[in-house]
């Protein structure tokens, strides 16, 4: 038997149901659009092709959301890596409120330790952490655990010494 028999048979029993893959509603066979192959109906020409056009349109959507998430991904890490470098020079600026001397780099997981007062009277005030961020960049999950242990007065001094 020929597709176009199948078809015909299809179309004309008005007793066959199929149901709709979509949203499971039954339909008559009868009144659906058969069509075998690339020989399409027209209405079914003009279905293929809204579908055909709406996939290019998503294509064209995946490609231009693939290029933003490119773009983004290279700004972060051209933001990181400017931080990155700020967070070392920034003692040395004149925008920096603390003795640049006092300070000691960490740059993981905080930036500096300062030591306030240590060179210019001789004898330490007060130790700060210190933490460099710029734009919107917050603390992260350790840095965070730092400065609630810090709040908390989880500091201890400890010395390590080992006899010789």
């Amino acid at each position: 038997m020929r597709e176009s028999e199948i078809i015909g048979i299809l179309k004309s029993e008005k007793n066959l149901y199929g149901e709709c893959p979509t949203c499971g509603e039954s339909f008559q066979l009868g009144k659906a659009e058969f069509f075998y192959g690339d020989r399409f109906t027209p209405l079914a020409k003009t279905k293929v092709d809204e579908w055909v056009e709406e996939l290019e349109g998503r294509v064209e959507e995946l490609k231009e959301r693939r290029r933003k998430a490119k773009e983004r991904a290279t700004v972060a890490t051209t933001s990181v890596n400017v931080g990155k470098v700020i967070e070392k020079i920034l003692p040395a600026l004149p925008c920096f409120k603390y003795n640049p001397q006092d300070c000691r780099g960490l740059f993981d997981p905080i930036d500096f330790i300062h030591f306030d007062g240590l060179t210019e009277k001789g004898e330490v005030d007060f130790i700060r952490m210190i933490d460099i961020k710029t734009g919107g960049a917050g603390l992260n999950e350790h840095q965070r655990q730092i400065k609630n242990a810090i709040e908390k007065n989880r500091v201890e001094w400890s010395v390590y010494q080992k006899k010789v």
